[in-house]
Formats: C-alpha cells, structure tokens, sequence
C-alpha cells in the first residue's frame, strides 16, 4: 500500500468520524426546530337564554260572604300571590286566565270569572291595583308585565273581590245556594 493510499484512507478516516460527530448533531438540531411548541387560540361561548320559573302561589280565600247583611252594599276583598324568579333583563308578562267557570261573554280581554257551587255561581274579579280597577287578564291589553333587574324572587299580589250583592248580575243573588264556591285560575308566565 502506497503513501498516498494509506493518507486517503486517513484523511477518509477522519472525516468519516468528523462526519459522525456533526451528522447526528445536524439531526438533533431538525428534530429539535420539527419539536418546537405551535400555538393557536380556540374560542370558548356560550348562551344563556331568558329564564323564569314559578316558584309559587298563594290563593284567594274570600271566607264568609254575607249577600244579605254586611255584602249586600260592600264588596268582599282579599289577596293572593304569584312569586316568580327570573334572570336578570329578562322581560316577563304574567297572564291570568278567565278561570274554570267563565261567564258567557268571558274573554282574555273582560274576563268574566265566576267561583261555582254544583249550579250556582258566584261571580268576583282579579285586579292589578289595591283600587280593583285594572282587571288582571291574559292578553297584552290588561296581563303584568315586567323587567327582572336580578334573579331574585318577585312576588305580585293578586287583588280579588267579590262584589257587594247590589252589584251582582240580575237574577245572581236568586240563584245563590248555600255552600262553599271554588275556581281554578291559570297562571302563565310568558318570556
């Protein structure tokens, strides 16, 4: 072997073993640039829509009614409650419907409510105001409407009379049978 052979082979040599060391040092520097953390932004959402629910009521329980004594000129008034809770700006109308019992002629708009006993009836109102004069109904002319500014419970009362004997409908206080008179009215909470 010549000289110059044996100086290719180690010059080869050396830079075979030179290549060696830089080869996986270049490989480890790709890996480590193909590994380097990618970032991106995902959006997170979600709706909450409007939200009510009933919580609860309170009925109206008129007692005694005396159309022939103390009713005979002075309506009967008592009050009950409907309690709701909404989220807040959640727009509210709270409807009462015309009972179970409605006179002929009844609407959503002029209920005419009546309480019943077997065939008998007796015909009284649900109001807005302590004065009885906004009938509480169930269309957008006479229901409650409302606002919720939090989510805490809201009570409404319920304004109810039965009205003074002299004021009934002709022929009523002829029908009238002793008894215990009953109704059932719809709440509906709309938003």
């Amino acid at each position: 072997m010549t000289f110059s052979l044996i100086l290719k082979r180690l010059i080869l040599g050396v830079f075979l073993t030179a290549a060696g060391g830089v080869l996986p040092l270049l490989m480890a520097q790709a890996t480590k640039a193909q590994t380097s953390p990618q970032t991106a932004n995902i959006q997170i959402e979600a709706k909450v829509n409007p939200a009510c629910k009933i919580t609860g009521t309170q009925g109206i329980n008129f007692g005694d009614y005396d159309p022939l004594g103390l009713h005979a000129a002075t309506a009967l008034d008592e009050q009950g409650q409907v309690s709701i809770k909404c989220l807040r700006n959640t727009q509210v109308s709270i409807k009462l419907d015309q009972g179970a019992n409605a006179a002929p002629g009844s609407s959503c708009t002029s209920p005419l409510r009546q309480m019943r006993n077997s065939s008998a009836v007796l015909p009284y109102g649900l109001y807005k105001d302590t004065a009885r004069s906004q009938v509480w109904g169930c269309d957008a002319s006479n229901d409650v409407e409302y606002t919720a500014s939090n989510a805490a419970i809201q009570n409404f009362t319920i304004y109810g009379r039965i009205p003074a004997a002299n004021d009934l409908p002709a022929g009523t206080l002829d029908q009238l049978e002793v008894g215990t008179y009953t109704d059932n009215v719809q709440v509906t909470v709309s938003f």
